[in-house]
């Protein structure tokens, strides 16, 4: 859950957004949209504990995944497997697990300890199954099998892109803040992206200009910006975004 109360939103001396409420319930879909420059992305970061509200509260309950418009990959050195492992802390679980039995072909009884005691650590955070988890998420997505062994900086930017997005999709379940997740997307990985996004469990809040990221989202409401109203529907993207 995630709830915020009469909430400003400033980027520098200007104020964007002025004594924003909003509750946002497990499972809820909702929709961000308005005009460029209406602080739907300031909000995002306020909403996800990067920047503080200029005033109000936030009060956020359980996990909250954050996928900002340009988002800042891992080294790109860093496989694609293991940025996504790390939304559960399993990447250095399993590269332990991996030292690990490297070491095995030593022989030694304290080999076999550091084993046992990595193999433990990496059942605790999900095991092969976790691993697996994360593999159905990134093949979702369009990332084929091969790309998880692959370094991040090998991939082009519409790819890390979708690596960030099945990070968060993979992380804890909660409350996901997505801005604009179809960006610079051909068609079928924006298919691809919203066909992951609307099977997600957790609640979703999205920015987006994408009228059909916004349908994605049904049955849901859509919060325009700068205003505050909310709509059930009653109209279509086009109309939300002349009233903001």
């Amino acid at each position: 859950m995630l709830a915020f109360r009469g909430v400003d939103v400033r980027v520098g001396p200007r104020l964007l957004l002025a004594d924003v409420t909003a509750h946002i319930a497990p499972g809820d879909r909702i929709g961000l949209v308005g005009r460029n420059g209406a602080g739907k992305s300031t909000l995002m970061r306020v909403l996800a504990g990067e920047v503080a509200p200029a005033a109000g509260t936030v009060t956020r309950t359980g996990p909250v995944g954050y996928l900002p418009q340009d988002p800042a990959a891992a080294a790109p050195s860093v496989s694609v497997q293991d940025r996504v492992l790390s939304a559960r802390g399993m990447d250095e679980a399993v590269r332990a697990l991996r030292t690990a039995e490297t070491a095995l072909g030593e022989g030694g009884e304290r080999a076999m300890r550091r084993y046992v005691r990595a193999e433990a650590e990496f059942q605790a955070r999900g095991g092969y199954a976790a691993e697996a988890e994360a593999a159905r998420i990134a093949a979702g997505l369009g990332l084929p099998a091969g790309a998880l062994a692959r370094p991040i900086g090998s991939l082009s930017g519409g790819q890390r892109r979708r690596v960030e997005l099945a990070r968060v999709l993979f992380g804890e379940r909660g409350t996901l803040l997505l801005d604009e997740p179809t960006n610079n997307l051909d068609p079928a990985s924006r298919a691809e992206v919203l066909a992951a996004v609307g099977g997600y469990r957790g609640a979703v809040v999205m920015v987006t200009h994408d009228e059909e990221a916004v349908e994605a989202l049904r049955p849901g409401r859509v919060l325009l910006l700068p205003d505050g109203v909310e709509d059930h529907w009653n109209s279509g993207y086009a109309d939300l975004v002349a009233l903001s």
